[in-house]
């Protein structure tokens, strides 16, 4: 069992193997927009890079590791390693035929998919991402590959590899908008995208021997763990659609605003906030899915209560800051990310008013993410998959209705509206379930944590405007230095004040600070 202090250190280190690979990916979008900004060809290769993930998400996607991982650790629960690591290999091969056969309909009708998918494109922008699609389209091998092989090593209680592969990706690309963009430009970049996937393949391969699995080319299609494997995968598959589906409507419906530019601000706008959902809430998903996985198998579910709601209150006591700070700063960040080069003021006020309206999400995203995974450690796929399309339907209708009223930032509240609403109701369902994960004392702390972080936003905007009068923003330099002192003492503000409240989570934080210092 993860207790709450062993959670935080575990989630900890983690968090700081993903944060240095999710800073690297933001220097990839820094030079991205630097080299594209919103027009033509950042608007087609965000587009054609989305459409293969896109479906990669609807038809295999979290499914892999929520499938996978609970049978995996049901083998290593009963000491049958041997038995995993067959399971493994069949699964691992009907993922490659899958993603395989996806990737040849997605080539053959690539045409036809981005004019579903984006149909307000111009002709120009249109026939560039539909070359751009076929050149992606085989990452959808390599990502199934890669994420079957995460879901092993984290069975076997290897989360860091899994955390950093991302880092080598991520340098890939750098490396080649560094030194080739110029002489091999967009074409050479999807190319460059497809050897990265293929990377944080090879990456993992060492890692995985060493943990003693070893491939064999074998499949069975009535083996014991692919026919459980087949009883979780359709309603998880449904329940997991609600992103890629929100992704694809948001991306039709964008594709019609602001010359098609809306779509790229989209994109830039959601991959800044889900650095800090992925940084910390898939961080933390992965560490405790495994253990609730093991949990459940041993029917443990006294532990299962305390793990999740551990989970619960660290999510809320981390990123409800975090969304204010994202709130109050969404310009300013906007600003100092991406504008220079081709990326305009312009496209710093499209992208900072999605990012607003995603901002108010955060929470609820991280919630989500953390619910999803206890039930489908609980090997209960059907209720995420209806309060899933119950979501997808809410968020489609939604933005409908508000994109005519707020353009982008419509499409963005309609994401952030629906991922808040598919959170509550996931909690509720899962406490009356389980019990004894979401209390009187979670509502309280809230409450606590709520005030904390508004008082924090107020003095922080303060604080910004005040750096900003004497500093101003017109270099780099000045804009790190207004930033870095904004978010030191909102960070400082929010934990005196939960620590003065009694929040418990601000204390066991203060009780890991105090072992490091003490150990240094």
């Amino acid at each position: 069992m993860l207790t709450t202090k062993n959670t935080v250190r575990t989630v900890s280190f983690m968090i700081f193997a993903t944060l240095a690979a999710k800073i690297l990916g933001m220097v990839r979008d820094i030079l991205l927009a630097g080299q594209y900004g919103t027009g033509m060809e950042a608007v087609a290769f965000l587009t054609a890079s989305r459409i293969p993930l896109l479906f990669f998400d609807l038809g295999l996607g979290a499914a892999i590791s929520s499938t996978f991982i609970p049978v995996f650790n049901q083998y290593l629960e009963r000491g049958d390693k041997d038995a995993a690591v067959e399971f493994s290999n069949q699964f691992l091969n009907i993922i490659i035929l899958v993603s395989s056969f996806i990737t040849l309909i997605g080539i053959i009708f690539s045409r036809q998919w981005v004019n579903i998918i984006a149909a307000g494109l111009d002709e120009k922008t249109y026939a560039l991402t539909v070359q751009l699609v076929q050149i992606l389209f085989p990452m959808i091998i390599f990502t199934g590959i890669a994420y079957a092989f995460v879901g092993i090593l984290q069975s076997f209680n290897e989360f860091n590899v899994p955390a950093a592969i991302s880092l080598i990706s991520n340098g890939i690309v750098i490396f080649y908008f560094l030194f080739l963009v110029k002489h091999f430009g967009i074409f050479g970049l999807a190319l460059t995208m497809l050897f990265a996937w293929l990377a944080q393949v090879i990456v993992q391969i060492p890692f995985l021997i060493k943990k003693g699995y070893s491939y064999r080319p074998v499949i069975s299609f009535t083996s014991e763990g692919i026919k459980r494997v087949s009883m979780l995968i359709i309603p998880i598959l449904i329940s997991t659609w609600v992103q890629p589906i929100n992704a694809m409507v948001n991306i039709r419906l964008a594709s019609y605003l602001n010359r098609g530019e809306a779509v790229a601000a989209l994109d830039y706008a959601n991959r800044t906030y889900i650095i800090v959902i992925g940084v910390f809430t898939y961080a933390l998903g992965n560490v405790i899915f495994p253990s609730l996985s093991r949990m459940n198998a041993a029917n443990n579910k006294e532990e299962f209560a305390k793990t999740l709601n551990t989970a619960l209150r660290a999510v809320i006591y981390f990123i409800f800051p975090l969304m204010v700070g994202f709130i109050i700063l969404r310009t300013a960040m906007v600003r100092f990310i991406y504008e220079r080069g081709a990326f305009d003021s312009l496209s710093t006020q499209l992208t900072s008013t999605a990012l607003l309206y995603y901002s108010l999400g955060m929470v609820g995203f991280g919630i989500q993410e953390i619910m999803n995974k206890a039930f489908y450690a609980l090997h209960d796929a059907s209720t995420p998959m209806k309060i899933g399309v119950a979501g997808i339907t809410l968020n489609i209708v939604l933005s409908f209705i508000l994109v005519q009223y707020m353009g982008i930032g419509g499409l963005a509240l309609a994401a952030s509206i629906a991922a808040i609403t598919i959170s509550i109701t996931l909690a509720a369902f899962i406490n009356k379930r389980v019990g004894g994960i979401i209390n009187s004392l979670v509502f309280y702390d809230l409450g606590k944590i709520a005030a904390a972080s508004l008082i924090m936003g107020v003095i922080a905007a303060a604080t910004h405007r005040f750096a900003g009068s004497i500093l101003g923003d017109n270099t780099l330099l000045k804009q790190i230095l207004n930033l870095s002192l904004t978010g030191l003492v909102g960070m400082l503000v929010y934990a005196v004040l939960t620590l003065i409240l009694g929040v418990k989570e601000a204390k066991i934080a203060l009780d890991i600070i105090r072992d490091r210092f003490k150990r240094v």
